[in-house]
């Protein structure tokens, strides 16, 4: 009939240098609810794909990591605000995958962002200190952000997990490549945050695709500096992509966070405080010598 409604399903594109493209690859998949129902095109990152964002993350390092803690931190606010402004959209879509409490997962992101925009120009002075030294110097001691992380996200909960992981990590001068396989739906509508909150251009990237395709590239990569894998349960997959970042991490000595942490474990805020963020910097001494 001429007046039936067609229902057009939205393609969820990937973010790679604050730009949203089908992967080279033009590959897609399809996403399903619980019920077995048609809910989205997802795009199939490849290889190259994710090559791209990590070049694109290391040419914006430099700028990144200089930019002051304050800066940092009015970004990251702003991020808050377009989230608080856009929250019902984004309820909506964790509700199409099936996520039990929507609007609690997030309210707690926006909380989490904004206790991450004001922690941005403070931390230095936590995990820094001045030391004492018998001899005619001062020493010092400052946290440095270590360069370019992977970031591969938990199943549950997706979004959550992106706010608590990958937010804290560019916070203290990192940049990303995000792998997310499951519940991709509002991380991907996320990237329309990030574009519009002044976030530098591959700073943070956002690859959808499946992780045992990917995160071989991502540990084997001589230019990524850490990765940061996060699970709710050690099953058979999971042991295995374990090990293949054990493994890949051996070849550049790459910093690992690898830790299991439940669903509900996400909504914990003392799991993200200063033991984690230790994971993700470099403490580097300074001596100056004093006059006489």
């Amino acid at each position: 009939m001429i007046n039936e409604r067609i229902n057009v399903k939205k393609t969820y594109k990937i973010l790679i240098n604050n730009n949203l493209v089908r992967s080279e690859s033009n590959r897609t998949y399809k996403l399903m609810n619980k019920e077995g129902k048609f809910l989205a095109n997802i795009v199939r990152a490849s290889k190259k794909d994710l090559r791209d964002a990590v070049r694109f993350a290391k040419n914006v390092f430099d700028t990144w990591f200089s930019r002051s803690g304050y800066n940092k931190g009015q970004i990251i606010y702003r991020i808050a605000e377009e989230l608080e402004n856009r929250k019902q959209e984004f309820i909506n879509e964790l509700s199409l995958m099936g996520v039990e409490n929507p609007v609690k997962e997030i309210e707690v992101s926006v909380d989490r962002l904004v206790y991450f925009a004001g922690f941005a120009d403070k931390f230095h002075h936590l995990l820094g200190t001045v030391n004492n030294v018998n001899n005619k110097f001062v020493n010092y001691s400052t946290p440095e952000a270590v360069g370019i992380v992977g970031v591969v996200l938990p199943e549950k909960p997706s979004f959550l997990g992106f706010i608590s992981l990958v937010i804290p990590i560019i916070m203290l001068g990192n940049v990303v490549v995000v792998l997310v396989e499951h519940n991709p739906l509002a991380v991907l509508s996320f990237s329309e945050v990030i574009i519009a909150s002044d976030v530098l251009p591959g700073v943070i990237n956002i690859l959808t695709g499946f992780y045992e395709e990917l995160v071989p590239v991502l540990a084997n990569h001589m230019d990524v500096n850490s990765i940061c894998f996060v699970y709710n349960e050690l099953d058979d997959k999971n042991k295995r992509l374990k090990e293949t970042i054990q493994e890949g991490a051996s070849l550049n000595v790459k910093r690992t966070f690898i830790k299991q942490i439940k669903e509900e474990d996400f909504y914990n805020d003392d799991l993200f405080k200063l033991e984690f963020l230790m994971n993700f910097v470099e403490i580097k001494t300074i001596w100056i010598p004093q006059m006489i």
